[in-house]
């Protein structure tokens, strides 16, 4: 039985694992300093208010709020890297509501930095800038992925490359962004992960703020999940059937690899 569980627990982990979040001791230092302002945003018949603070994102899961990250980093730092060592930034929201925009093994670009030279950000080549987290009213807690990835030598890829790395992407205001290939990007032009840090972010007012002022959302979708609102749907809106299925086939996988450890057990 113990055995059985200890599979059981194996196999949830692995199901939601991506194959391009790198795992172990990294040899390079990346973080990340936000300075956010403070600011009250009138929204869903309520003052959200955000108060100013420095944020450091220099660890796993660091919570934040969109409103503090919605500029670009004051500061992006790495450290022990060695002379010479070049550098490409990724970041990534593998948590989108819509399977049409990322899912977890194709996430959305939000920000991809190559080049960089001297362990200073600035010198690389900025082919996405910042784009801060925008997670969709009632779609839960996204997690924003930081790669920092080690170059073999130096890249020639520009902007006009990077749909080459978003084939399934059919939204024409997100091509070269949504259902971006990690896996694909990080083999094919030979980097290595030597740093990675991520931050969680969920709806707050800054969001719901832009939905409706900047995105043409009603303040009725917007609000959604406050009181005075109607609650979310079970299923966030949005919600493509791919995840749906992809989260069913690792279910069902699962499931098949129980009976077979119970038997193995049993016998």
């Amino acid at each position: 039985m113990l055995s059985t569980l200890i599979t059981i627990t194996t196999l949830l982990a692995l199901s939601n694992a991506q194959s391009w979040v790198p795992s172990g001791d990294l040899p390079v230092d990346f973080s990340l300093t936000f300075s956010a302002p403070e600011m009250v945003y009138d929204v869903c018949n309520r003052n959200f208010t955000q108060s100013a603070r420095t944020i450091s994102v220099a660890t796993m899961n660091v919570a934040v709020t969109p409103g503090e990250t919605a500029y670009d980093p004051t500061a992006m730092t790495i450290t022990g890297a060695s002379s010479g060592d070049m550098f490409t930034i990724l970041m990534v929201d593998p948590d989108t509501p819509s399977a049409e925009v990322g899912t977890t093994e194709k996430p959305l670009l939000h920000m991809l930095i190559t080049n960089i030279t001297n362990a200073d950000p600035s010198t690389g080549a900025v082919l996405n800038p910042y784009g801060g987290p925008m997670p969709p009213p009632c779609s839960g807690d996204h997690t924003y992925h930081y790669l920092l990835l080690k170059q073999a030598a130096a890249l020639s890829l520009t902007v006009d490359d990077l749909p080459g790395f978003t084939p399934d992407c059919t939204n024409p205001g997100l091509i070269g962004r949504c259902l971006f290939e990690v896996a694909n990007f990080i083999s094919s032009n030979q980097l290595t992960p030597v740093g990675y840090v991520t931050m969680v972010a969920a709806t707050d007012g800054y969001v719901r703020y832009g939905y409706v002022n900047d995105r043409g959302m009603s303040e009725a979708d917007s609000c959604r999940g406050l009181d005075g609102y109607d609650p979310c749907p079970t299923a966030p809106p949005g919600s493509g059937s791919e995840k749906v299925m992809v989260s069913m086939s690792a279910f069902m996988a699962s499931a098949w690899c129980l009976i077979f450890s119970v038997i193995f057990v049993l016998n």
